[in-house]
């Protein structure tokens, strides 16, 4: 079918540019110019929904968004690093198009990373390793207490190409008393913590700066595990509705079936759309299909 509408496309089109300079007042002309149009119309139409059609029938397992969200993040840091780990953001990369081979421009960063890895390699670049013990390190550390807020934003993002090294200096940017700091030193906590993290960043979920829970629920869905269940399930109260949306999210990556009717009960009565849909796609991951309610319930005061 595709390939009988490219070719009446082509012959229509030839038509109607051979009418238009031979015979331009001609009846067929016209005829011919808008034939060639809707032609036009129903190809590119056709290849919208073909490409739809592949996105959706390639739809990526929940449970493996927040995977692909760290190493995607995690290789474009390599990439714009002075001194690259190209081997591990090459690996990273490789396992995001292997799980979707759609995601974002990962075919693009994979191909200028294996051509700077090349060029390395002729030209012997070393690779970056970070050290707890180096210099840089160490320095990055004292900035810490830097008086500037400004200074301590920085230091958040020089810390992440550190990877799980850099946790307790980031666990100790979350009780920063500027809101924009512990805001970068959570989302980086979700990025390069381990299970380390899981505490510090439900701690943060207490905190009085609605930003900073909002990061800190974003952060523990790509570092949940059973320790953080029930803390989640309290953040399903948050009053912020990006909190409860992020709670439900990780809550729904946790795979941990606590986490079920807590779900059912804010369902019932969760008035944000959005955080509704959250909710279902987390009931959906933990293998329930509840029934969708387009009206939950009002409660009365």
């Amino acid at each position: 079918m595709r390939c009988l509408l490219i070719t009446l496309l082509i012959l229509t089109a030839a038509a109607a540019l051979t009418l238009s300079a031979l015979a331009p007042e001609n009846s067929l002309t016209r005829t011919a110019q808008i034939a060639a149009l809707a032609l036009l119309a129903l190809n590119v139409l056709a290849l919208v929904i073909r490409s739809l059609t592949a996105r959706r029938g390639q739809r990526v397992p929940p449970s493996q968004v927040a995977e692909i969200e760290r190493l995607y993040f995690r290789a474009m840091r390599e990439l714009i690093n002075d001194e690259p780990n190209l081997a591990q953001a090459i690996n990273d990369l490789q396992r995001i198009l292997s799980i979707d081979p759609h995601y974002r421009n990962a075919r693009h960063y994979l191909n200028r990373a294996l051509w700077m890895q090349s060029q390395g390699a002729s030209n012997g670049i070393p690779h970056f390793t970070p050290s707890r013990s180096s210099a840089e390190f160490m320095r990055l550390q004292e900035s810490l207490i830097d008086p500037n807020p400004e200074v301590r934003r920085s230091v958040v993002m020089q810390l992440i190409q550190y990877g799980e090294i850099a946790t307790d200096p980031l666990i100790a940017l979350l009780m920063d008393d500027d809101a924009d700091v512990r805001v970068h030193a959570a989302t980086a906590l979700g990025w390069v913590g381990g299970s380390s993290a899981v505490q510090p960043l439900l701690v943060a979920l207490q905190d009085s700066n609605p930003y900073v829970r909002r990061y800190a629920a974003r952060a523990l869905c790509w570092v949940v595990d059973q320790s953080a269940i029930e803390g989640l399930i309290g953040a399903l109260r948050d009053d912020d509705n990006y909190v409860r949306r992020y709670a439900a999210r990780a809550l729904g990556w946790s795979q941990d079936a606590r986490a079920v009717r807590p779900l059912l009960e804010l369902l019932a009565v969760e008035q944000n759309h959005d955080v509704r849909e959250y909710i279902l796609t987390a009931l959906d991951d933990l293998g329930e299909r509840p029934t969708r309610v387009e009206t939950p319930i009002q409660i009365e005061e």
